[in-house]
């Protein structure tokens, strides 16, 4: 008998559906005339023990009891699959084979592996990577079998991570509970290896706005003309000029002042202002990638919708068939599906897509289709199975139209323009004017409403002007500017952030390397991280814009830096990747893993979290404080 185990039941339907016709039994599928049954996981059905199950001397939570670091491993099957996993465990002893058929992801692969571990199967597994539910990416997976095997370093990864999280989890999160209960609060504060430096990010933010003061800075625009034509052009700085701050800002208007009296004493002293060089460059900009999940709930947020929203909406449309595998990192397409194209669009072509439709051609192959840099799975795209818009939510129908907008753009002409920049001077005074004109719209008429928001003084049309020319002064204006505080992040950008996570690394060493990883947490991950921050009171979410609490801020000032700053998170993020790569030892990473627990607790120690409000020192030990308790009696109280 061959057992094929997916990883949730709406996988294992379509799977059996597949396979033949089948009998549904309780747990699992028999196909009909074959020896196939298909099972299914509920996402991990197994769990990592708590402390307290190592052993009950862990119910303490006293700082005092750490490090807390399992010598032994071990699992325990979640209460609620109980009855599932004891007919995965009855239908693999009578197994002849097993395929594993978890998602297509670093957690896709361990929670299968996990469990075949779990009951010390040691019959041959074969490996069905699924990146959509279509009958045609079934088809073509199954004939793809792999050994299961070949995907240990990808298991090896997942665990170290597990683990790991564990470590840093279990013991951090108790010592800083243990210090937030000696300044009077409640709350459990939960540290993660992912989540800590996200919420620092929200922290530093809102400490760099509520710090930030306006300054004023000047610089000079002037209107110019020939022939009734009019351009505008700025003053460019010079580099030696002794006027300005480390940013190459004037910050005292005079200097300014007597740099405008002096060109316009220029021109009523006769002198023009004259074109002294002419560059123009022809760009042809190719369309943008298909999805990664992270740029799709980028490109969703602007519609409103939160990155979980997404995440959920675009996993619905997956086992609806319509898109493929959503947790995906990648934003390339494999090359064998470049043949797809004819019948996705023919099923656009029916779901109203014809105006869309209208400036692709299906025989042009832009740089997406990449063999070479497809990961675990593939950019998100559109399955070969027809939409039926009316069968869809509204919220379906927007994520769907992303995905498939994407993948039209992929036919679509490369964007073109021209863009010119003219070197203009009157005396010692340089000024800059600069012009685009748009040659071909290609794929950005796909995306008229967001190019339309970029549209600025850049791409004013400029007057054709030879090395040489003079142009007359229209009018000359003293420009007044003021620097603006950076943005609180909301839910798109917290996401932009921890994908692109070596633009807010302290180390400047790092960057470089790290602009190479793929940030902190996961596709899968980030979205469900944001949410936890938010529901322990870390985070608050106002009408789509985070803000830090008082306790974040207070939990962010006792945290040592490694926790306070990505760049570790990032680079184990990295090495992670590289144990899945088979470029990395999982047992070395968890060794570091271990050390550097230790160290951060001993750093620990000697932090505080600063006390709640109102709260009153204890008279007796002079170190906690006291909290309103309920008496014995009903309705008494003391403090204590």
């Amino acid at each position: 008998m061959r057992v094929w185990i997916a990883e949730k039941p709406s996988v294992g339907r379509e799977l059996a559906k597949y396979l033949g016709k089948g009998a549904q039994k309780k747990g699992y599928i028999e196909i009909t005339g074959t020896s196939d049954v298909v099972t299914w996981l509920f996402g991990h059905i197994l769990q990592q023990k708590t402390p307290q199950m190592y052993d009950p001397f862990y119910n303490s939570w006293s700082p005092a009891l750490l490090p807390i670091v399992p010598q032994r491993w071990e699992l325990f099957v979640k209460p609620e699959a109980k009855e599932q996993f004891q007919t995965i465990k009855d239908l693999l002893k009578r197994a002849d084979e097993i395929v594993h058929a978890g998602d297509p992801d670093r957690e896709g692969q361990l929670l299968v592996d996990e469990l075949l571990e779990y009951l010390k199967n040691r019959k041959p597994v074969k490996r069905l990577l699924l990146n959509a539910l279509d009958e045609i990416t079934i088809k073509r997976a199954l004939r793809d079998l792999r050994n299961n095997a070949d995907f240990q370093p990808l298991t090896e990864s997942a665990v170290a991570r597990s683990r790991a999280d564990w470590l840093i989890g279990m013991n951090l999160t108790r010592a800083y509970t243990a210090m937030a209960r000696q300044a009077g609060y409640d709350e459990v504060m939960r540290i993660g290896r992912v989540k800590t430096p996200t919420m620092a990010l929200v922290v530093r933010r809102e400490r760099e706005i509520r710090e930030f003061r306006p300054t004023k800075h000047y610089g000079i625009k002037v209107d110019l003309e020939q022939t009734e034509k009019c351009f505008s052009a700025v003053w460019l700085i010079p580099e030696e000029f002794s006027g300005c701050d480390s940013e190459g800002r004037i910050l005292k208007r005079e200097l300014v002042e007597n740099i405008t009296q002096e060109i316009l004493q220029s021109v009523k002293n006769g002198e023009t202002f004259r074109i002294e060089d002419v560059t123009r460059r022809e760009t042809a900009e190719a369309p943008l990638l298909p999805l990664s999940l992270s740029a799709l709930q980028i490109q969703a947020g602007k519609l409103g919708y939160t990155p979980q929203q997404v995440l959920d909406i675009a996993q619905k449309l997956y086992e609806m068939k319509l898109t493929t595998y959503p947790r995906s990192d990648c934003d390339y397409l494999p090359e064998a599906q470049f043949k797809d194209a004819k019948v996705i669009f023919e099923n656009l072509a029916r779901a109203g897509w014809q105006t869309e439709m209208a400036g692709a051609d299906m025989s042009r192959k832009s740089r997406a289709w990449a063999d070479e840099k497809i990961t675990a799975h593939h950019a998100i795209s559109p399955t070969t199975l027809p939409c039926d818009q009316a069968k869809l939510t509204r919220e379906q129908q927007d994520i769907y139209a992303l995905i498939a907008r994407a993948y039209l753009a992929q036919f679509y002409p490369p964007y073109r323009f021209s863009k010119t920049v003219l070197r203009i001077r009157i005396g010692n005074h340089i000024f800059l004017g600069t012009g685009k004109v748009v040659l071909e719209q290609g794929w950005r008429s796909l995306y008229k409403a967001e190019t339309d928001d970029e549209k600025s003084e850049e791409e004013a049309v400029l007057p054709d002007l030879q090395n040489g020319d003079t142009v007359s002064l229209r009018e000359l204006t003293l420009q007044e500017k003021i620097t603006k505080a950076p943005k609180r992040f909301n839910l798109s950008s917290i996401i932009e952030a921890m994908k692109n996570i070596h633009h807010y690394v302290r180390e400047e060493t790092f960057k470089a390397q790290m602009k190479e990883c793929s940030g902190i947490g996961t596709e899968a991950t980030r979205a469900g991280i944001l949410d936890e921050l938010v529901q322990g009171r870390f985070l608050r979410l106002e009408k789509n814009v985070l803000y830090a609490t008082d306790i974040a801020e207070k939990l962010f000032d006792a945290l040592p830096e490694a926790l306070a700053y990505p760049d570790i998170t990032a680079i184990w993020e990295d090495k992670l990747t590289r144990i899945a790569e088979n470029n990395f030892s999982a047992d070395a990473f968890l060794d570091a893993t271990t050390d550097f627990v230790k160290t951060l607790l001993g750093e620990a120690k000697g932090k505080t979290i600063s006390a709640m409000e109102g709260q009153i020192l204890c008279p007796v030990c002079k170190k906690g404080f006291l909290k309103r308790r309920s008496g014995k009696k009903k309705g008494t109280c003391f403090w204590g």
